[in-house]
This record gives C-alpha cells, sequence and structure tokens, in this order.
C-alpha cells in the first residue's frame, strides 16, 4: 500500500465510486462541487476529484476507508450525510483469477481484512478456497489494496428489498 502511494501509482483509476456516506448518486452529482474540502479532511488520503466528473470519489488504490467521517464533517454541500444506516453498499467481490483459485498460497487479502469477512477452507487437494462474507464485509477496500493479483473489486451491492 505505502509502494503504491509512494509511487502515485493506482490501478484503480478507471471508475472510482463516490464516498462514502454519499446522498444517492443522482443527488451526489448535482450537491458534489468538487471543492475538495472532504479530499482535504481525508487522514487515509484514498479521496480524490475526478478530472472526469469534477465530482470527489474514492481510489482504493491508495488505500482503505477507516470510515472515519472526516468527509462528512467538512462537506459543506451537503453531498456526504451521516445516517444510522451503513456509510455505503460498496462490498469486495473475489474474480476468479484469485491467486488461490490457481493453487498459489496467497491469503493477503484475509489477512488485510479487520472485520474477517473474507476466510479460507481447504479445498481438493488441499487448495485454499476464499470464502467472502458480504455481510461481515464493509466496503473499506483494505483486502483490495492488500490483494497482488487485482483480483478484488468492490461493487455495490443492492439491498434485499430493492432486489425483490
Amino acid at each position: 500500500m505505502e509502494r503504491r502511494r509512494f509511487l502515485g501509482i493506482s490501478k484503480y483509476a478507471e471508475d472510482k465510486p463516490c464516498p462514502p456516506y454519499s446522498i444517492s448518486i443522482d443527488k451526489f452529482s448535482d450537491a458534489c462541487t468538487g471543492c475538495g474540502d472532504c479530499v482535504s479532511a481525508c487522514p487515509e488520503k484514498i479521496l480524490l476529484i475526478s478530472e472526469r466528473s469534477r465530482l470527489a470519489v474514492v481510489d482504493f488504490g491508495m488505500g482503505s476507508c477507516t470510515f472515519c467521517e472526516e468527509c462528512v464533517d467538512a462537506c459543506k454541500e451537503g453531498a456526504l450525510v451521516k445516517t444510522d444506516e451503513a456509510p455505503w453498499a460498496m462490498k469486495a467481490t473475489i474474480g476468479s483469477n484469485c491467486l488461490s483459485f490457481q493453487k498459489i498460497a496467497c491469503r493477503a487479502c484475509a489477512d488485510f481484512c479487520e472485520m474477517r469477512a473474507i476466510r479460507f477452507h481447504l479445498g481438493l487437494g488441499g487448495q485454499q478456497i476464499p470464502d467472502l462474507d458480504s455481510e461481515a464485509c464493509t466496503g473499506c477496500g483494505a483486502c483490495l489494496v492488500a490483494c497482488p493479483n487485482g483480483s478484488i473489486e468492490m461493487r455495490e451491492i443492492k439491498l434485499q428489498e430493492e432486489v425483490l
């Protein structure tokens, strides 16, 4: 993580999500002025202003989110708000190119997951298979930053009632 930050490298530059605590995406794009107050306030330095949209976005290539709410406190425009609900609907997903699926021992994602949402179980032939508990996943991005193969993505997970 620190090496990427030092080098200014981010392979997650294409489609970055809005910050945690964002109001709905339609309203966020109207409310966010791109002033950068949330960017300056972020102690993890994972927020930036997108060159394409001119809105605040999260760059997990630079680190993970601690959900400290500093960005919310700094946002004077009302684009970021505290709620009693989860800060956002982003969750980690593990792709089929995971090194463990290639029978290469790697557990970096589980080592960095503070919530223990990623665990490994033994598969056939002693292969370590990752299990991701999406209920436990906060979407902080620590596993994504730790993954040496880029096998983890953050995706918006729809709530059960929206699916029905």
